[in-house]
């Protein structure tokens, strides 16, 4: 299981944002050490980790991940490497100055999602405690939104300081998970997505540990009538495995809120095992939080009735 790379790529989906200032200038989203002065109008999201405009669509996404994930993402962090996620490259990569980082990068793009075409700004970061993904998006041919430089400017003013503890981060989620039913927190995502494994590795390797992904959504939920079809096009769309297939399909609605629950098969896109995966979706009136668990088949007794307990147990705050 490629776990960086499959995070990588579903951060890719789930994220469709002069002079230098100091760090005491810059603002931190909760629970993250990335900061920066935010352009004009985008203030801080309730939603996950950065800012954003939602009258006009604009948000800047700030995502750590592990130091080890640089190289990885590093070598996809190219034209080609972006055109397979749907990310059309104009130009870059460049060198980008960011406080407190070795390494930085920017790549400045542009992307069709949900029949919308976005202006997109990457900048990957590398530092010695962290690896981390600065991301902007704003509809093109929207009026008044933000110049080309005015995103500049802010990213200029981007700085890496020590991160916060996973505990803090945690309690910073927009959700909450009461049982974790013996699964460990790894890492938290942009604010809006936790990582969760059982074994002595932090990063799952070739199916060798169980994956689990807690994600809030990043958008309104769908509505009601379409919210089946919603969960069966997500399970069907997760990356890093393929020939999905679902098995079992349910939906109940339980204190108010409505529960769909699918799980099926898939092949390991690295290593071609059988994998077991189970997605469970929590819909509330206008939001949604989204558990997957991806497990070698051969084992998924051991996990699937305690994958279920811990996504029962999840809650919107």
């Amino acid at each position: 299981m490629r776990f960086v790379g499959r995070i990588f790529g579903l951060l890719l989906v789930f994220l469709v944002l002069g002079q230098s200032t100091s760090a005491q200038e810059a603002v931190f989203p909760s629970g993250s050490g990335i900061g920066l002065v935010p352009p004009a109008g985008l203030v801080p999201s309730s939603n996950f980790s950065g800012f954003e405009d939602p009258a006009k669509g604009t948000s800047l996404v700030v995502t750590e991940l592990p130091v080890e994930a640089y190289a990885t993402i590093a070598a996809g962090f190219n034209k080609e490497g972006l055109l397979a996620t749907g990310i059309d490259t104009l130009s870059g990569p460049d060198d980008w100055p960011v406080q407190g980082a070795v390494v930085s990068k920017l790549i400045r793009a542009s992307q069709v999602a949900a029949g919308v075409k976005y202006r997109k700004w990457i900048v990957l970061i590398g530092a010695q405690s962290t690896t981390g993904m600065v991301t902007v998006q704003i509809p093109d041919g929207a009026k008044d939104t933000l110049s080309d430089a005015d995103v500049e400017k802010a990213l200029r003013t981007l700085v890496v300081r020590a991160p916060a503890s996973l505990s803090d981060q945690i309690a910073s989620l927009p959700f909450k998970v009461s049982d974790a039913s013996g699964f460990r927190p790894v890492r938290v995502i942009a604010g809006a997505t936790l990582l969760l494994t059982e074994g002595v590795n932090d990063v799952a390797v070739n199916s060798t540990q169980p994956m689990v992904v807690i994600a809030s959504n990043l958008n309104t939920a769908p509505e009601a009538a379409t919210r089946l079809e919603f969960s069966k096009k997500a399970f069907a769309s997760l990356t890093g495995i393929k020939n999905v297939k679902s098995d079992n399909e349910t939906s109940s609605t339980v204190d108010g809120a409505e529960w769909v629950e699918i799980d099926g098969t898939a092949t390991d896109s690295a290593s071609g095992d059988t994998l077991y995966v189970a997605q469970i979706v929590r819909f509330e009136t206008s939001k949604y939080v989204r558990a997957i668990l991806i497990v070698k088949d051969t084992v998924k007794g051991k996990y699937a009735d305690r994958f279920r307990k811990l996504a029962k147990s999840m809650t919107i705050n």
